[in-house]
């Protein structure tokens, strides 16, 4: 087939479900399009596998940053999935939905049904919690959600090093309140990673006569014509086709190459396109603008003791049979996440709700798991939940060829400093105190920095990005020059294209971002079901 109902760009967190989704309907033919491979490589369904993942090219985007300004001009490393699942199948799987506040924020931005009360129920519909149906926890849904079965004992005592420092125990950081430090739910099934390609598209799912998915298939722009979206141009295997979308085109491929895309088929910036010689469509001054991420400080301490992950002679002897327990019984250290623990914190007591994240790693992790050190030992995670930086994604000529660019702009708001400061120095007061204090000494840095400027400049020539781009294909009022999209998330100024994937997000969420971007699908999927029915005659 050439043609279908609808055609959906990146078989990621949102790709994938909204595949799943629409299929429903049998009347309806649905075309999904992915630049990766299929999710066959073990690294991805064996969860302690993402300590892998930076050493597996061709599952992941491999972008890289230009140098930015107030990080000491560092060009920094920016992870983004490559295969069905997209992102769902290469991150930490650790399950946070955010903040109520933070959809009620969209909602006074001008992103109308977007608060929280609208959105709960989606969460809720998606998710499949081990723990049971709740208030806040759905237990029907396709994406699976349980607690660790494996939990290092190393993070136990960070546990109670960080209740003893001063922070309560939280059993669910999806629950009745968000702060606190505790163990993080992961999107798991039965010790294996749940991502929204095997939660959605089940093979009951992929074998629906209406849903045909394409991997390895790269699309170069969107075809427009008479101000709608007709279909794509895209690379299938190395060949070359146009398929045609008889009711809408619907970009799923991230907060990168979403606007990548606008911006390849002239939608955006009319300065801009005409600087990379690309014919203007539409001029769309937010496309690529808006760009948020968490930046994310890390502090290491190494031990004597060995009961954490780590790279030594009497790890090896220990953990000999631990591929058979994970391959006979489904569990075992194989079945970690690795960033076991977790807690939401405050800056200062000023603030209403915790603007700081805590990612625990019962092992010594540099350099977004590129560099392995020998030895034992904990990291911390530490990461600003509310920048107030502003970064893009745009197009630049590099030997004649038109890129992405990707401009984070970390620390240019000094404000977004004071949280890290904050962050370092909760990590390093737990880290210091109690069980993990008993046997722990400064690996990186390498000695206790005595002031905050020490502090600052540590962070600027260490933190990195964690993984949660958004907010570059803005949605908001029509009359909002900034805005990509409206609250139906349909582009501005075209028909029958529209942007569902974390892109869309005003500002970016107090937590990780793949539940998020998974509910913004599920309540996409509900509005183009309803759209389609008003324009279905009786």
């Amino acid at each position: 087939m050439s043609a279908y109902d609808y055609i959906i760009v990146g078989a990621g967190s949102a790709g994938c479900v909204l595949a799943s989704r629409l299929s429903q309907d049998p009347n309806i033919t649905v075309c999904l399009l992915e630049a990766g491979k299929k999710d066959t490589h073990p690294a991805i369904h064996i969860p302690f596998g993402i300590a892998l993942m930076s050493q597996l090219p061709f599952l992941n985007w491999n972008y890289e940053s230009a140098p930015v300004p107030h990080m000491n001009n560092r060009a920094m490393y920016w992870p983004r999935g490559k295969t069905l699942g997209g992102s769902s199948s290469i991150n930490a799987m650790c399950y946070i939905r955010g903040h109520p506040e933070n959809y009620n924020d969209w909602a006074k931005q001008g992103a109308q049904g977007w608060d929280w009360s609208c959105v709960m129920p989606y969460f809720r519909k998606s998710e499949h919690n081990s723990r049971g149906i709740s208030t806040y926890h759905g237990g029907a849904g396709p994406l699976s959600v349980s607690d660790l079965k494996h939990v290092n004992p190393v993070t136990l005592d960070y546990i109670e090093s960080g209740k003893l420092a001063g922070t309560a125990q939280n059993p669910d950081f999806n629950g009745l309140s968000q702060e606190g430090v505790g163990l993080y739910q992961v999107t798991q099934s039965n010790g294996s990673r749940c991502s929204t390609a095997k939660g959605y598209l089940s093979d009951s799912v992929k074998d629906r006569p209406n849903l045909t998915i394409f991997t390895q298939s790269d699309v170069s722009s969107i075809v427009i014509e008479n101000g709608a979206a007709t279909g794509v141009n895209v690379l299938i295997k190395n060949k070359l086709s146009i398929l045609s979308a008889n009711k809408e085109v619907l970009l799923c491929a991230g907060a990168i190459n979403s606007p990548q895309l606008l911006l390849q088929s002239g939608i955006g910036p009319k300065e801009e396109l005409e600087r990379v010689g690309i014919k203007l469509v539409l001029d769309l001054p937010g496309v690529g603008k808006n760009l948020q991420d968490h930046l994310d400080g890390t502090i290491l301490f190494k031990q004597k003791q060995t009961k954490g992950y780590g790279l030594s002679f009497s790890s090896i002897i220990k953990n000999a049979t631990a591929p058979y327990q994970y391959w006979r019984h489904k569990k075992g250290l194989l079945t970690s996440n690795i960033a076991e623990g977790g807690a939401f914190i405050k800056s200062s007591s000023e603030k209403t709700v915790p603007d700081i994240q805590i990612h625990f790693l019962p092992g010594l992790l540099l350099d977004h798991g590129r560099t392995k050190p020998f030895g034992h030992g904990f990291t911390f995670h530490f990461c600003n939940l509310y920048p107030k930086s502003r970064g893009s994604v745009s197009l630049s000529l590099k030997k004649g060829k038109v890129v992405v660019c990707i401009e984070p702009n970390y620390l240019q708001n000094e404000a977004d400093i004071a949280p890290m400061l904050a962050g370092y120095k909760w990590a390093h007061k737990v880290a210091t105190t109690g069980p993990l204090g008993k046997d722990a000494s400064a690996y990186m840095p390498n000695a206790t920095l005595q002031t905050d400027e020490q502090i600052i400049d540590y962070i600027r020539g260490n933190a990195e990005s964690i993984y949660h781009p958004v907010g570059t294909c803005k949605m908001g009022r029509e009359d909002d020059p900034s805005s990509v999209v409206n609250s139906a998330l349909q582009v501005k100024g075209l028909t029958k294209l529209r942007v569902v994937d974390a892109s869309i997000m005003p500002t970016i969420i107090g937590g990780n971002t793949n539940a998020p971007t998974i509910m913004i699908a599920e309540k996409a999927a509900d509005m183009i079901k309803a759209f389609n029915a008003r324009e279905t005659p009786c």
